[in-house]
């Protein structure tokens, strides 16, 4: 579970791209200073031996239905964040479609 797993597949939906607040810093004076500090989470699913995977990509990641995709990853079970069986946190991604490389540094 703990391994790295490489995995080339097709996409099968459209990614989802969500603006996730981490945290807020403020100061309460009459009306409420202060900043949030957020990250962006891509969201999408993919064919990977006759079922769909999702997978997760901390990051903007935009990718097309169709789209030939090479992910590098951790599987993990998605019960966390309430997807039913597994999910792929993913740190690389390589469109073979469109020559973009998204990458986790």
């Amino acid at each position: 579970m703990d391994e790295e797993e490489i995995i080339e597949a097709y996409a099968v939906t459209d990614s989802d791209i969500v603006n996730r607040v981490t945290s807020f810093l403020g100061i309460p004076f009459i009306i409420v200073f202060g900043w949030l500090n957020n990250k962006y989470i891509s969201i999408f699913s993919v064919d990977h031996n006759d079922h769909r995977l999702v997978v997760l990509y901390s990051g903007i990641c935009p990718v097309l239905k169709n789209d030939k995709l090479r992910i590098t990853g951790r599987m993990e079970y998605g019960g966390k964040v309430g997807v039913y069986g597994m999910l792929m946190k993913a740190y690389n991604i390589e469109n073979m479609s469109t020559g973009d490389i998204y990458e986790k540094i």
